[in-house]
């Protein structure tokens, strides 16, 4: 594909009011990132990961919240994708005011940046590890692998929420980026 289809394309996107590809990408990808974390720990708390017995132990009588806390993580990474889905915009027939997915989105994605990308990353610096330091070798490889995309969520959630606002016009004209002049040779 050759810059003037591709700009035709994003050109003819835009009008339809369709997401942008970078937009639908980031947004897959937020829900994406709450995966493997989620799945990890359910496994953890049935006892179907080996070198987690400790940290089970640790947390016996805390299935329930588990399972709550991952059913959560994976519903509130979903929610990313209905802002690049018809369902996001209209929901059983009736029209989403477009400011609720904005504020929320924001909120939402603030709160997960902080508590995923900020708070964990200074905890981690300072030698806190959230499993207590239970887990060894091979299964913290492991651990560390699925919980390392979370680290993303937050900010691939404020990136949709922001290409979602500006698609559906919650951001007035005058904080949208002004298109640059196209000069002719």
């Amino acid at each position: 594909m050759n810059v003037s289809s591709r700009s035709h394309t994003l050109k003819l996107e835009a009008r339809a009011g369709r997401p942008a590809l970078w937009a639908r990408v980031a947004a897959w990808s937020a829900f994406a990132c709450t995966v493997p974390s989620a799945i990890w720990r359910v496994l953890m708390i049935q006892g179907l990961l080996p070198g987690t017995t400790a940290l089970r132990q640790a947390h016996s009588g805390d299935e329930l919240y588990v399972w709550a806390l991952s059913a959560v993580q994976l519903a509130a990474g979903f929610l990313a994708v209905g802002l690049v889905r018809p369902w996001g915009e209209r929901l059983l027939g009736v029209a989403v005011p477009r400011w609720i997915p904005v504020v929320f989105g924001m909120l939402g994605g603030c709160a997960v940046t902080y508590l995923f990308t900020v708070s964990m990353t200074l905890g981690l610096i300072h030698g806190d590890r959230p499993d207590q330091g239970l887990v060894h070798d091979g299964a913290l490889l492991v651990m560390v692998l699925c919980y390392a995309p979370i680290f993303l969520w937050g900010p691939l959630e404020l990136a949709t929420v922001a290409a979602y606002a500006i698609r559906r016009g919650a951001v007035p004209r005058r904080f949208r980026a002004k298109p640059q002049p196209t000069y002719v040779r």
